[in-house]
């Protein structure tokens, strides 16, 4: 869904030609958010760089200068931050000035030869080469592909050291706990002993009493009803309808309902703590090569108990697809 969302964005920017292209960065995880921008720089389109989320990194001592960092990228760079709603006039008022942005050659130079051989071979009413040139690079080599994507972190890792200053101060208990749940070789052991207990409680602990509770009371209600047609002389096939189809139906399915009703309680809990959003972004890779996203992880989670459940977690995330997209201004 990720790849569709990037299609999306890229055909609007190609088919569209947009003015301007406002990219907001996470400035405390500054490493992973400019990849992209790396990518949209190669653009042949203007590009603001927002720096969002400005304040949670100076709480913790570091300062962004973002004039070295306009410097490093070739664009401008603006600090924002969007809870307290600082720097966003600013921001409205550059969107008018945006000037072109400088390419910024961040690639060695055997590299930078082979993008630049590509670009000439393309024809010359193409929009965006160096962008292409890069993608026809990257599709035609996975040795190159990985290549590309270190020299990108290389150059990231860089602008990072010269531009973002100041002491780490102490972790909080948060950063503590990323460092133990999401660490390289103990995440997946913790998430599956995580997953485990929350099975153990919906479908063992608590939801084996309320499945025994819910067969409890249609039971009672079946015989009651079951009762009542017999004094009334309703005839055997209509009660065996009502009783052992109807009522025997239903309640089989209601038994199920408070198991699921824990289990989603279980996962909101989870993701409300930003645990599953992490773990997803862990196992992307893993679900990359079967041709799904790191977000599939709830889907195969819940589907695992009930198809139903998982096919509708699968349409949830087809519709936050849908609303993620690079945000893009137009005339």
């Amino acid at each position: 869904e990720e790849e569709k969302n990037i299609i999306k964005s890229t055909k609007f920017i190609f088919d569209e030609n947009p003015d301007v292209i406002i990219n907001i960065v996470d400035s405390t995880v500054l490493e992973r958010s400019l990849y992209l921008t790396t990518q949209l720089l190669e653009l042949d389109c203007k590009v603001i760089v927002a720096l969002n989320m400005i304040e949670i990194l100076e709480k913790k001592g570091q300062i962004i200068d973002e004039e070295i960092l306009e410097q490093k990228l070739g664009t401008k760079v603006i600090k924002i931050s969007a809870l307290r709603e600082t720097g966003i006039n600013e921001l409205i008022q550059e969107i008018d000035r945006a000037t072109s942005l400088h390419i910024q050659y961040i690639y060695d130079g055997q590299i930078e030869q082979a993008i630049k051989q590509v670009e000439n071979d393309l024809p010359s009413q193409t929009k965006n080469k160096r962008f292409l040139a890069v993608k026809l690079l990257e599709k035609d080599n996975i040795d190159l592909e990985e290549t590309i994507a270190i020299q990108r972190y290389r150059f990231i890792e860089q602008a990072k050291r010269q531009a973002v200053s100041g002491i780490l101060q102490k972790e909080d208990i948060s950063d503590k706990l990323d460092r133990i749940f999401l660490n390289k070789w103990l995440a997946f052991p913790i998430f599956i002993a995580i997953m485990f207990m929350v099975y153990y409680l919906s479908v063992g602990v608590i939801g084996k009493f309320t499945v025994d509770w819910i067969a409890g009371i249609v039971e009672i209600f079946r015989n009651n009803v079951e009762k009542i047609l017999q004094n009334i002389g309703v005839s055997e096939w209509i009660k065996s309808l009502v009783v052992d189809g109807i009522i025997a139906g239903v309640g089989s399915v209601l038994g199920f309902v408070p198991q699921l009703i824990i289990l989603f309680i279980c996962i909101s809990v989870l993701e409300s703590t930003g645990y599953m959003s992490r773990i997803a972004l862990i196992l992307d890779k893993i679900f990359r090569k079967i041709g799904l996203s790191g977000k599939s992880l709830i889907p195969f989670i819940v589907g695992s108990g009930c198809s139903v459940p998982g096919i509708m977690g699968t349409r949830v995330l087809e519709d936050q697809d849908e609303r993620e997209v690079t945000t893009i201004l137009t005339p």
